[in-house]
Formats: structure tokens, C-alpha cells, sequence
């Protein structure tokens, strides 16, 4: 029997703006990314424009890692119904770009 897979994969969002789910349907969309440099870099051009506009003001964000669900019929009618939160395994906050 072969064991389902499951991906590692990366995002950011606004520190403390997802108090009651993190994965809620905003509007905004969620950006992922393959690793954690690319997320810190995507976060760090962000920062980059935001500070180079001086009507805009910086908020910290928070780096994520997500673990998949193992991938099955299940699991995406998960994700296309329910969201991403419905598809993830484990959620984890490793780094805050203040």
C-alpha cells in the first residue's frame, strides 16, 4: 500500500489580522511559495514598496509554513469547497518581519 502524499509550502500574512481563523475567506488572496526564502523575500519587497510610499504604513507580517493534508479525492473537494484551511495538516508561524 503506498503512502498518500502530503507538500510543505509557505505564505505570509499581517500579524495579529487573523485572530479568530487564519484561513477565513477575506477577499484578499493568499500567496504560497515552494520555500521559506522565497516567502521572506516576497515579504521583504513588500516592505521595500510599502516604505518607499509615505502614505502607506508597515505592519509586521508573519512567515507560515503549511503542511498538506495527504492528497486525495477527499482532501481537494476539501479545498475546493471549504478552503485552504480544510486542506491543511499542520499550520506553524516561523518568523515575524517587523
Amino acid at each position: 500500500m503506498s503512502e498518500k502524499q502530503s507538500f510543505t509550502f509557505y505564505t505570509y500574512s499581517r500579524c495579529a489580522e487573523f485572530e479568530n481563523d487564519r484561513w477565513a475567506y477575506t477577499g484578499i488572496p493568499d500567496f504560497f511559495f515552494e520555500d521559506a526564502e522565497s516567502a521572506r523575500q516576497a515579504v521583504l519587497e513588500l516592505r521595500a514598496e510599502i516604505a518607499a510610499d509615505p502614505d502607506e504604513e508597515w505592519f509586521p507580517m508573519q512567515l507560515e509554513k503549511i503542511e498538506t493534508l495527504p492528497i486525495s479525492k477527499e482532501t481537494i473537494f476539501a479545498l475546493l469547497n471549504k478552503g485552504v484551511g480544510a486542506f491543511l495538516k499542520s499550520y506553524e508561524i516561523t518568523e515575524v518581519v517587523n
